[in-house]
């Protein structure tokens, strides 16, 4: 079971507007914070870990669980903080600038009136890359698990891999998702909607070009593991993810981005908003038709049938 950009909710909303800290402190390297991470996803089932700031950025506070760095040599410090200043790197030249200016911002300065976003890295079960939490976006008040912080969480073991960048990616999107849709329009979006938007950040940041290996290829397995799955009916699963990411790249494929910045811009939610999106760019097909093509050319893929039952993108 994969459950990269699982999105917790908030067990309470009080309101639509936000109470802030009347003060701002910005973190300092060495400083220590109590979390809350989801015990679901967590190594050894936690719902609390103390973390330490390792590594600051001009836009990322790179938090590591204090069990796991209290147990590394000088050398495997060395090489994590190495590692984190590539993603640091990554995350400032290209994910942040590129997904903010197609999709708009997170919330800035943000609920913790700090405008750097927090990393939080900690032991995650092997199938679980990393999560977004939006109750973070809320007051402890009313979400009593929030860390009141704009963040993502990823798994402290994937902070090597080719991929890291992609993870970081997919859950950034989440971020600006949130403040975009929910926070600004008061809309609390379907999950299958908000996983294929944030399934899409790799391939719109071209990280999926060289297809083998990539994020995108082990996206077509999970989907090819079972290409019935529902669209919008979501567990979580492998297959899930699959799914929607195989739909929103024909979306993307077939009518652009544009279209997907509307679906963001709507204040619909789910299914109505892919129509309302599509009709305001001019194209006569609702959601339901776009399904049914799309469905034909995930078995076709065939261009000599026509455009609409093929991938243009190889």
């Amino acid at each position: 079971m994969s459950n990269i950009g699982r999105i917790i909710r908030p067990i309470f909303f009080a309101g639509v507007f936000l109470s802030f800290p009347l003060f701002v402190f910005a973190d300092s390297l060495g400083q220590q914070v109590v979390f809350s991470v989801d015990s679901d996803f967590d190594a050894q089932e936690r719902s609390q870990i103390p973390a330490t700031l390792r590594k600051v950025t001009n836009q990322l506070y790179f938090y590591i669980e204090d069990g796991q760095w209290n147990s590394w040599s000088t050398q495997r410090r060395n090489d994590i903080l190495g590692a984190l200043e590539e993603l640091g790197s990554r995350f400032e030249s290209e994910i942040y600038p590129s997904l903010t200016n197609t999709f708009g911002t997170e919330r800035k300065p943000g609920i913790d009136r700090d405008e750097r976003i927090t990393v939080l890295l900690h032991n995650m079960r092997e199938n679980v890359k990393g999560y977004f939490s939006t109750a973070d976006g809320y007051t402890k008040f009313e979400a009593p698990s929030s860390n009141e912080r704009e963040m993502v969480y990823l798994n402290l073991q994937e902070v090597e891999s080719s991929l890291a960048k992609s993870y970081l990616a997919h859950e950034f999107l989440h971020l600006v998702y949130f403040n975009q849709k929910e926070v600004l329009r008061g809309v609390s979006d379907d999950i299958w909607i908000q996983e294929g938007f944030a399934e899409l950040a790799p391939t719109l940041l071209g990280y999926d070009r060289d297809f083998e290996g990539s994020y995108l290829a082990k996206r077509v397995r999970d989907f090819t593991v079972n290409p019935r799955d529902s669209l919008t009916e979501w567990r979580g699963l492998p297959a899930d993810y699959g799914v929607v990411n195989m739909f929103f790249q024909y979306v993307r494929d077939r009518y652009g981005v544009a279209v997907l910045v509307d679906v963001l811009k709507s204040r619909k939610a789910g299914i109505a908003a892919v129509s309302e999106a599509l009709a305001q760019n001019g194209f006569k097909e609702d959601f339901f038709a776009v399904f049914t093509d799309w469905s034909i050319t995930v078995f076709l893929n065939d261009c000599l049938y026509g455009e609409r039952y093929c991938f243009s993108d190889e």
